[in-house]
């Protein structure tokens, strides 16, 4: 096993990161991720080193590095996040540690072009800086930019202290009307209103968080009643969430009690559908806009697309590969109001490759229908399954007055559950390769197994 290596980011606390590198954010405790640069460093500026960390599963090197370079920065309302995407390493700052976050560097008569920075003094680690050498087009000029935009973020989480909203929350949670009242009943009146009271307390949550603080509106600036509104909103994310996942997690009981019982499983999949379909027009819990991402925009959002079409294996259940269309619109619905354009579709699609994410963008030649397709799939294991479900549709034939058999574009994506447009371009790839011959006739095409690929394997 490989060393790893001792510095400054190794030594922080660890970050979980998803399998196309995104971090991993504390749902159960509201988090959300504000800001996002690239092109960062991290510096020690004590003296000596940092202590190994306390992890017998994993060896250091002995060589003492002082600075971490290429990392991306990610600011969250509860730690700044620092990744090294080339080694998969992730090591976050908690806020509580954080004693103070000040603004150094920029240019001066001495130096012109000096670096911009982020102080951090530290209880953990003392003191460390956050160096940000901007983005791949006037590097300078950027980095002044991206420091001002991350110490706002961190500014802003420091002042809210919302990683003590779990303790505040739990205090509410106690008084809510529907703890208080129900501890009063017993039976089946104390579920019949408590139930009662749930709902109306999650109808008032969603309004609260929506509707912004309606009170205040006299003499109050646009941009104040905006941020008070965005205030309102971060407030109740935490309740907001807790709702979203005890909907997911009954989503996940319908499902395994669908598949373990044959019984009526046809109206709790469909109910279970509706139930999906709801969650998904809700939004994404995580969706950073271009001006809070900057340069990584597009890798991040490469990223997301990879975490979204993973999530309950959309993809694998599509069969392999979807068309952009469908994916265009199945992510926008599930981020919401902060839509993507194709473009940017086109473009983090064209990283997906270089960042080894497991996906990529095909086009195919015949039709130039464009597709994201798994990097596992395999035309060749298609083909094949194409060629035995044509072989079925032949045995199928009980007298000789039946259908001749063969398979239609309609009966691949009937039996597949993919669209007419990628079923006609797998059928033709699969005769290319000479597992099927097709029959053009006045009624359509057909496919059928190709006899002579059959004999010359035997």
């Amino acid at each position: 096993m490989s060393s790893r290596r001792w510095s400054p980011l190794t030594c922080l606390g660890t970050t979980k990161l998803s399998p196309s590198g995104l971090i991993q954010l504390e749902s159960d405790a509201g988090e959300v991720e504000t800001q996002c640069r690239t092109n960062c460093e991290l510096r020690y500026e004590g003296s000596g080193s940092l202590p190994k960390p306390v992890d017998n599963s994993s060896g250091f090197t002995d060589f003492w590095t002082a600075i971490d370079v290429n990392l991306s920065c990610h600011v969250t309302t509860h730690r700044i996040v620092l990744v090294d995407e080339k080694e998969s390493i992730a090591g976050s700052i908690p806020y509580p540690l954080v004693h103070t976050a000040e603004g150094k560097g920029g240019p001066s008569f001495r130096s012109p072009k000096a670096s911009y920075k982020i102080e951090l003094n530290t209880l953990a680690w003392g003191e460390l800086l956050i160096v940000f050498r901007g983005g791949e087009r006037h590097p300078y000029s950027q980095s002044g930019k991206d420091r001002d935009a991350a110490l706002t973020a961190i500014h802003r989480a420091l002042k809210r202290k919302a990683w003590e909203d779990r303790e505040r929350q739990a205090a509410k949670e106690a008084a809510r009307p529907s703890q208080t009242i129900t501890a009063r009943k017993v039976g089946v009146d104390a579920i019949m209103t408590k139930n009662k009271l749930l709902l109306k307390e999650n109808a008032n949550l969603a309004e609260t968080a929506f509707g912004g603080n309606n009170k205040t509106t006299k003499h109050v600036s646009k941009k104040k009643g905006n941020q008070e509104d965005i205030d309102a909103f971060m407030r109740e994310a935490t309740p907001l969430l807790k709702v979203i996942q005890k909907y997911t997690s009954t989503i996940e009981r319908e499902r395994k009690a669908a598949a373990s019982s044959n019984n009526d499983a046809a109206k709790q999949h469909n109910d279970t559908e509706k139930l999906v379909a709801m969650l998904e027009n809700m939004g994404m819990t995580s969706a950073l806009s271009e001006k809070q991402s900057g340069s990584m925009y597009h890798k991040q959002l490469a990223r997301q697309i990879v975490d979204f079409l993973r999530h309950n294996d959309k993809l694998n259940k599509a069969g392999g590969m979807m068309t952009l269309t469908d994916v265009y619109c199945l992510f926008n619905r599930a981020r919401g109001t902060n839509m993507i354009s194709p473009d940017d579709l086109l473009k983090a699609l064209d990283l997906m490759k270089d960042l080894g994410l497991g996906m990529s963008r095909r086009s195919f030649q015949s039709s130039g229908v464009l597709v994201i397709q798994d990097d596992a799939f395999d035309d060749e294991v298609m083909a094949k399954k194409l060629a035995d479900l044509a072989s079925s549709s032949m045995k199928q034939k009980a007298e000789p007055t039946d259908d001749i058999g063969g398979i239609t574009v309609i009966d691949v994506s009937r039996t597949l559950k993919i669209p007419a447009l990628l079923a006609n371009e797998q059928l033709q790839s699969a005769e290319q390769m000479g597992w099927l011959c097709r029959d053009s006739t006045i009624e359509g095409m057909r496919y059928f197994p190709n006899l002579f690929q059959a004999a010359t394997s035997c």
